[in-house]
Order: structure tokens, then C-alpha cells, then sequence
């Protein structure tokens, strides 16, 4: 093959499906990197921020698990996590904005409602074994789970309360509280 036919080779390759990163995830620096947000990084949800922040902006569908019955609602979150100074990717606290929308209704949408979530727990987002990130307001009335796989948010949640990531089993005693929206499936990339 002649030199000429190169760069024709090349941007075959690069074609390629998993032959070459996806410009997003090229953009994407420090913490943004870490494998908690590879899934989410994939779809377009992440970006780095200076400062070494990191903004996840996903929409939260309120029926993901809820047998698929169709609404046109949605909270739309946008949490900037903050660090701790030093090395890893721990966790000091999420500024977490959310916006309610989607049906068209006679009474004007709630504005945006911004607070600060503290982690629950284990918080470095560059540790491959952390599956669990959980995260709740100062007064506990409002989570957020993230997962490897997906994220869930909770609103109007009772101090101390479990937050729940599946459907009820139906099992006697089950605590009621409480189920969180999450990602719809189709917005992932994988």
C-alpha cells in the first residue's frame, strides 16, 4: 500500500465503532474521568469544570421503573461536585440544581430549586470499588443516588428514611419510603 492511501486508512479505522474515544470523553479531565462517570460520560452527561469540578446533567424520568407508564414529566439535575484537596476524587459536596417540566400546564412550572448534598458514606469517585454514591441535603429532605449504572433522585424525603433504587417486593413490613426517579434507559449510549 502506497503512503498516499494512509490517511484514508486511518480515518477508516477511527470509524470504527470502539476504535477510537468519543470526542466528549476526550474533552473530559481529572475526576470527570473516574469510573463512577463512565457510563454517564459515554451518553454526554458529564463535563469537566475548571478547578477540577465535574457537572453531571441528566433527566430524571419519574416512571423508569414503574412498569413504563407513559407521562410527559421530568426533573431535570445538575449536580457540580466539589472535591477535597489532595489526591483521589473525595467528595466534599454537590451543588445539585433541579428543574421540574415536560406537560404543558395552566399553572406556571416551580422554579429551580439549588442546594448543597453532603456524601453518606465512602465518597471517592476514583475508587473502581465504590458502587454507591449516596448523597442528601443538610435537612435530608431531598437525595441523590449514584450509581455505575444509574442515578436516582429523591424530593419530599423523610429524615432518616431508605431510599430505594427498585420497585417493592411486596414482602410484609416493607417500608414505604421511598423510590426515587432515575435515568430512562434509552437516554445511555451503551
Amino acid at each position: 500500500m502506497s503512503l498516499k492511501h494512509a490517511p484514508a486508512l486511518v480515518a477508516l479505522l477511527l470509524s470504527l465503532p470502539g476504535a477510537a474515544p468519543h470526542a466528549a470523553d476526550a474533552k473530559l479531565k481529572g475526576c470527570a474521568q473516574a469510573p463512577l462517570f463512565q457510563r454517564y460520560a459515554r451518553s454526554g452527561m458529564v463535563e469537566s469544570l475548571p478547578g477540577n469540578k465535574v457537572r453531571l446533567t441528566a433527566v430524571a424520568d419519574v416512571h423508569g421503573e414503574d412498569c413504563g407508564a407513559p407521562d410527559c414529566y421530568f426533573t431535570k439535575v445538575r449536580a457540580v461536585f466539589h472535591f477535597a484537596e489532595g489526591t483521589g476524587c473525595r467528595v466534599r459536596e454537590v451543588v445539585v440544581a433541579t428543574e421540574d417540566g415536560g406537560c404543558h400546564r395552566a399553572e406556571p412550572h416551580a422554579p429551580p430549586k439549588r442546594e448543597a448534598f453532603m456524601p453518606n458514606g465512602p465518597a471517592d469517585v476514583a475508587d473502581p470499588a465504590l458502587g454507591q454514591l449516596t448523597l442528601r441535603t443538610r435537612k435530608e429532605d431531598r437525595a441523590l443516588i449514584l450509581l455505575p449504572r444509574n442515578l436516582f433522585y429523591f424530593e419530599d424525603v423523610k429524615a432518616g428514611a431508605p431510599l430505594r433504587t427498585s420497585l417493592p417486593t411486596g414482602e410484609e413490613g416493607e417500608a414505604e419510603c421511598c423510590w426515587g426517579a432515575s435515568i430512562a434507559e434509552p437516554h445511555f449510549r451503551d
